[in-house]
């Protein structure tokens, strides 16, 4: 096998250019594991949650609430938010320290089963059925606070929407309080729609500022995530996309995050076993959904 010194490979990123080095299945493995790729939206949402881990406890903690399309990278924000703060051991006082804890919201969400997924994110194992609400209150209050968890994220938090108007009310207080009790930051993500849940209680709403992850337009900002994702790729080859390519990519994937990571993946990969070990306009042209093109053969 050839060998590329990652130096010479000054389009790619480090970690990319590495792998760039290897064997055809191993690089197309890596193009279909899931890898952070660093963009301006995504680090301006990754600051204001680092602000709140590092914010000082108070009575009325600040938060935030995030609203996106599905698929525009809620989720692998809030992993990539985890990640950098991972849990920390105490040996001093063997103690294990969680800054921060993520939940997602059931279909239909209420007190004893949000008490019971904060548990399981403790590792906490529980028999929901045999212990009574104050009981799971008192004992995830108890070890959050051991925990010392600065930050509750829910995702999913539209589910909300799925209960009655007064089992909204009960949970929207659940999260008011665990904030209040815990004097740790909320995070809540959701669609749009979860806008109207939180608007549910008034005082919860005044405590979260919003940030809402718009679909993508064919901008620059655009153009400099279709080049960091590039940059993350293990091609030999630099990719020159044109603007024509770039409002092709925007258009066919109607903006959303993860489906341009997916066709920008599968043109990589294709770029990878055809030889050319680049991304061309061609190509970007000709691209066409993996389930577009088996069922062409159906």
């Amino acid at each position: 096998m050839t060998q590329f010194d990652p130096s010479l490979l000054p389009h790619l990123a480090p970690s990319a250019a590495a792998v760039a080095q290897l064997q055809d299945d191993l690089r197309i493995r890596a193009v279909r594991t899931e890898r952070w790729v660093g963009f301006s939206r995504a680090r301006h949402v990754l600051e204001h949650l680092q602000s709140l881990r590092d914010d000082p406890p108070s009575t009325r903690p600040p938060g935030i609430a995030v609203f996106a399309h599905s698929g525009m990278g809620k989720t692998m924000l809030v992993e990539k938010f985890r990640r950098n703060n991972p849990p920390t051991n105490h040996l001093a006082h063997g103690v294990e320290s969680t800054p921060v804890i993520s939940i997602t919201l059931t279909s239909r969400p209420n007190e004893r089963r949000i008490y019971a997924q904060l548990l399981a994110a403790l590792d906490i194992g529980i028999d929901q059925r045999a212990a009574t609400l104050a009981d799971l209150e008192g004992r995830a209050v108890r070890l959050l606070k051991q925990a010392g968890v600065r930050v509750l994220v829910f995702d999913e938090i539209h589910n909300l929407l799925a209960g009655s108007p007064r089992e909204q009310r009960v949970v929207l207080q659940l999260l008011r309080f665990l904030s209040n009790e815990l004097k740790a930051s909320l995070v809540c993500l959701g669609i749009a729609e979860a806008r109207e849940a939180i608007a549910g209680d008034v005082q919860l709403a005044r405590r979260l500022d919003q940030i809402a992850l718009p679909r993508w337009k064919a901008d620059a900002e655009f153009q400099a995530l279709i080049s960091a994702v590039l940059r993350s790729l293990p091609l030999r080859h630099p990719s020159a996309l044109s603007a024509q390519s770039i409002r092709h990519i925007a258009r066919v994937s109607e903006g959303i995050t993860a489906k341009i990571f997916s066709m920008m993946n599968q043109l990589a990969i294709e770029a990878i076993r055809n030889g050319t070990d680049r991304i061309i306009d061609d190509a970007v042209e000709a691209w066409k959904p993996a389930i577009e093109k088996e069922a062409a053969f159906a």
